[in-house]
């Protein structure tokens, strides 16, 4: 973790402002200038574009009651890619620009997802996992039942997450 912090926010920063150094020393110090803020303000209105179409997305799904995870990972991605584009430097907006793009965005998206549901799934030793009540299901009122109400049970059901990948004991 120590070594991942210590790239983020030492390496890549020196890194950059060498870039930078040595794009000034190609063209002039006012290219340099110019092309920091052209991207900085081109790379805003494309973050805010896409913001909105990831905003659209997660509508969408949850209108059609489908889950709209995806559509959240993509939203969270274009933030990261505004602060990207935010920062001064050629591989930070490269790497911005990059996740404005929906299809590496969404590349991008689904391996985290995967990455974050493998790391739970491994994270689970032998606990038991109870699946979502019946939609019918309500709640009786305390005190016991009426003889000629019935309450429909909520559907249960134990998995082993090392189930079905050769990995049970």
């Amino acid at each position: 973790m120590f070594v991942r912090l210590l790239l983020v926010f030492a390496i890549i920063p020196l890194l950059e402002l060498w870039l930078l150094i040595e794009l000034t020393k190609l063209t002039s110090i006012w290219w340099t200038i110019a092309l920091v803020m052209t991207t900085g303000m081109l790379g805003m209105t494309l973050v805010r574009w896409q913001g909105l179409q990831a905003l659209r997305q997660i509508q969408q799904a949850t209108s059609t009651g489908q889950s709209p995870s995806r559509a959240i990972v993509s939203g969270v991605l274009v933030l990261v890619a505004g602060a990207l584009l935010l920062t001064p430097g050629i591989l930070t907006d490269t790497a911005g620009f990059l996740l404005c793009i929906p299809f590496v965005r969404n590349a991008v998206a689904g391996w985290l997802q995967k990455r974050m549901v493998m790391k739970v799934v491994n994270g689970v030793k032998g606990s038991t996992w109870v699946s979502s009540f019946s939609a019918s299901f309500s709640t009786s009122p305390p005190g016991p039942a009426p003889a000629d109400q019935a309450f429909e049970r909520p559907s249960v059901r134990v998995i082993d997450p090392n189930e079905g990948r050769g990995l049970t004991e």
